[in-house]
């Protein structure tokens, strides 16, 4: 006869993980935050300061690390204007304040001119 606890659906033992009701209390703007004080610097400074330092190193593992990582926030970034804006942003903003290309309407018209030589 064995004393172990049968697994539930999934795997897990009963009563394994966060207990209902929890939060977590450990986020990501706090360890932000805690990084800034430690090192002097806000964190988006020392990321900018670890990719220069990877391009002067000519360490190209890095490198890529650091543009994917940049990349894929402006992406979300980009994404998420995007969702938000429903296409508004796309509207022409501008107004033009002549007509484009005035002279080109003044002039008269113009005519073709056949541009082969006379052969005699």
């Amino acid at each position: 006869m064995t004393t172990k606890k049968k697994p539930v659906k999934g795997g897990a033992m009963k009563g394994a993980g966060r207990p209902k009701g929890s939060v977590n209390k450990i986020t990501g703007e706090k360890i932000l935050l805690e990084i800034s004080q430690q090192l002097g610097k806000p964190f988006e400074q020392l990321l900018a300061e670890g990719y220069h330092a990877s391009i002067i190193a000519g360490d190209f593992t890095a490198r890529i690390a650091y543009e994917k990582m940049i990349l894929a926030k402006v992406v979300a970034d980009k994404h998420e204007l995007d969702v938000h804006s429903m296409g508004q942003s796309l509207v022409n903003n501008f107004k033009f304040t002549q007509r484009e290309l005035p002279d080109f309407i003044d002039q008269p018209k113009l005519q073709v001119i056949d541009s082969k030589v006379n052969e005699t």
